[in-house]
């Protein structure tokens, strides 16, 4: 997009040229963009910058719309920080052209400049697409999607996104002096991906360079740390300190690594040093509190964690070990106080978004209280019951609701599993219901072992439930009672291993549709219905048929058995038969193939469709084809050669794309 290569010779031919002709306007505006290449890409700074708004001025004096060098000027400017005057020349660029490359990336940049990364991340998307084959977008485009993950904690998808920018920038060639910040740029990326292994490649090119030294240092340091090489990582840590001594961020994570191998009096030594340097840095401050555990001391422990929390309330790290050491304890006192206490003030707090808001902190402290509760067991029930009258958002209030019903479920299932056991002896209906109803709670091979009660079980059972028989008659009787009954628990129990949809679970039913008695092949095939298996639901139907009771069954089939389920989106492999259902290309015949419920689609479809989403929007009663949701259930459903995607289904396949495209290229380069 802008000249870089030999830019010194570039620079000096154009001003002899423009010396020469200096009425030509587009030669003059070439050395303007040199100038500005030289400013912005390759350390000229600002002196750079105010030439070529110089030269794009006199441009613009001899012809007012000429479009590039409005440009040039706007970008100028914004190099120099002069944000309102830029903006001046762009929009009248976009009124002119709004179509070009250049005008997007700078539209990009200066919206980056304020802060204001969604629209600095629709411009460069737009460069992205108008000019593919510059570096520049792309680059600025992964910086952005990187600063933006930052401010949205566990957004991987932009992660992955920013990475995929930065390689498609490095694989289009920037110049030598540009390839360093890249590489540390996906070193990073790399690095918060869990890539350790290419990051690490990444950091060791950049250790030796003059001016990334020291970040290549530091961040090899915690590679090794995540790939638990922890004396590796102090070595790393430590020859960083020798170039940054007062650095309080290396001091913390080489304290980290210390605690890992047990070092404790090591640890503390570089929290404390961490601590002078820096007396609220939460890493250090953690770090202390975690090797006074270690160590067997755990009320200066507490301490340090409330010390943490006075300065960081966000910090749920600090918290965690707070709670989790008053319980450890055997302190539920303060645990029952500090839910209290947290869900009387939540409708005090100002709602908010961000994730560092009031509320969004409280929530996150009481599902930190909860789990520790229910680790204390369900006689906390009662209490957790108590505090949900003291809140009136219906969120929070369904939040500990939810949690109370969890822990009454997981004393119930203790119950269950200990009676199940032994099921030749506890069988009865009740027990089963009671399993059918903590049946998520329970482990399958409980259920599965449940299930086992034999002839003698039943004859032992006729004598111990109802005493010895007067005669034979009376005592098969009371034998036939108890098979019936234990028919009953068992298909209850069958219909509790069906409500966990598992695969295993599904097999273990089919199984009994073949195995056991007519009853109880009924109750196995109802099972399976409920998993929404067809075959199951018509062979349900046809024994219905048979008996006259059809329409009852039918009615009964239409409320419990659920829709058929959409095949979840996936990739499709060399050798499977299918093809795009918008261009006809297999998977010989393209790169990448997803398929779903109703259609395929190629990867240069999927890339079309995310070109084309605003004039692509499909009607309002659309739902896509792969996964079936609708516009309502997503942010929106497009449509491309009469096929229906919706922004998840068609940002999977992106990601898929991407991703693979990433691991080839760490692969290899």
């Amino acid at each position: 997009m802008y000249p870089h290569k030999k830019l010194d010779w570039l620079i000096t031919r154009l001003e002899g040229q423009v010396q020469q002709s200096p009425e030509d306007p587009e030669l003059r505006h070439e050395l303007a963009r040199a100038y500005l290449s030289r400013g912005l890409y390759h350390g000229g700074g600002e002196s750079w910058c105010n030439q070529a708004l110089a030269q794009a001025r006199k441009v613009l004096g001899e012809d007012p719309g000429h479009v590039g060098a409005l440009v040039t000027a706007g970008t100028a400017l914004i190099g120099m920080a002069r944000p309102e005057g830029a903006r001046r020349y762009l929009d009248e660029a976009t009124r002119i052209d709004a179509e070009r490359g250049d005008l997007h990336l700078a539209l990009g940049t200066l919206y980056r400049s304020e802060g204001d990364r969604h629209l600095a991340l629709r411009h460069l998307e737009s460069a992205c697409r108008l000019a593919p084959k510059a570096w520049e977008p792309h680059l600025y485009l992964g910086r952005v999607l990187s600063e933006r993950a930052q401010e949205l904690p566990g957004s991987q998808r932009l992660i992955e996104r920013s990475q995929y920018h930065l390689v498609q920038a490095l694989k289009l060639g920037p110049t030598p002096d540009l390839a360093a910040p890249l590489h540390r740029d996906l070193g990073l990326s790399c690095l918060a991906t869990g890539r350790y292994k290419e990051a690490e490649k990444f950091f060791l090119r950049l250790r030796e360079h003059e001016r990334f030294s020291r970040v290549a240092r530091y961040h090899l340091g915690m590679v090794a740390y995540h790939l638990g090489k922890y004396n590796n990582a102090i070595q790393h840590f430590r020859q960083t300190l020798r170039e940054r001594p007062e650095d309080p961020k290396v001091h913390a994570r080489m304290a980290m690594a210390h605690l890992q191998l047990n070092e404790h009096q090591r640890a503390r030594e570089a929290c404390n040093q961490a601590l002078m340097l820096d007396p609220s840095n939460k890493l250090a401050r953690y770090t202390l509190g975690c090797s006074l555990l270690e160590e067997g001391n755990p009320s200066e422990a507490l301490r340090v964690f409330k010390e943490a929390l006075q300065e960081h309330p966000d910090h749920m790290e600090a918290y965690l070990e707070l709670a989790r050491t008053r319980r450890i304890a055997g302190d539920e006192a303060w645990l029952l106080q500090a839910l209290d206490a947290e869900i009387r003030h939540y409708d005090r707090l100002p709602p908010g978004t961000r994730v560092g808001d009031a509320r969004e902190i409280t929530r996150r402290r009481v599902k930190v209280l909860l789990d520790q509760l229910r680790a204390v067991g369900p006689s906390m029930t009662s209490g957790v019951l108590q505090t949900i009258d003291l809140v009136q958002d219906e969120g929070m209030r369904f939040l500990l609701w939810e949690a109370a019903c969890a822990m009454s479920a997981a004393a119930l299932a203790d119950d269950v599993a200990w009676s199940l056991r032994e099921p030749g002896t506890t069988y009865s209906v009740r027990l089963a219901r009671q399993a059918v109803a903590v049946a998520g709670a329970l482990p399958e091979p409980v259920l599965t072992r449940g299930l086992k009660v034999e002839e003698e079980d039943l004859k032992r059972a006729a004598v111990d439930r109802h005493g010895p028989a007067a005669d034979v008659t009376r005592h098969r009787k009371q034998i036939e009672h108890e098979r019936n009954l234990a028919r009953a628990y068992q298909a209850l129990l069958l219909l509790a291993i069906s409500s966990r949809r598992s695969r295993s679970g599904r097999k273990l039913l089919e199984s009994w549709t073949s195995m056991a008695d007519a009853d109880l092949s009924a109750a196995a095939n109802t099972g399976l219905a409920l998993m929404g298996d067809p075959a199951a639901v018509s062979r349900l139907q046809a024994a219905a048929d048979r008996k006259g009771s059809g329409p009852r069954m039918r009615t009964l089939l239409s409320r419990v058995v659920p829709p058929p389920a959409s095949r979840p989106p996936r990739p499709v492999s060399d050798d499977e038969d299918a093809h795009c259902s918008c261009c006809g290309r297999t998977a010989r015949d393209a790169s990448h193939l997803m398929a779903g419920s109703h259609g395929t689609i190629c990867d240069v479809c999927v890339m079309e469709v995310s070109r084309k989403r605003r004039s692509s929007q499909a009607p309002d009663d659309a739902s896509c084809s792969f996964c079936g949701k609708t516009h309502l259930e997503s942010r929106g459903v497009f449509r491309y050669q009469q096929v229906d995607i919706c922004s998840a289904c068609l940002e999977l396949s992106l990601g898929l794309m991407e991703r693979e495209e990433i691991d080839q290229f760490l692969a290899t380069y």
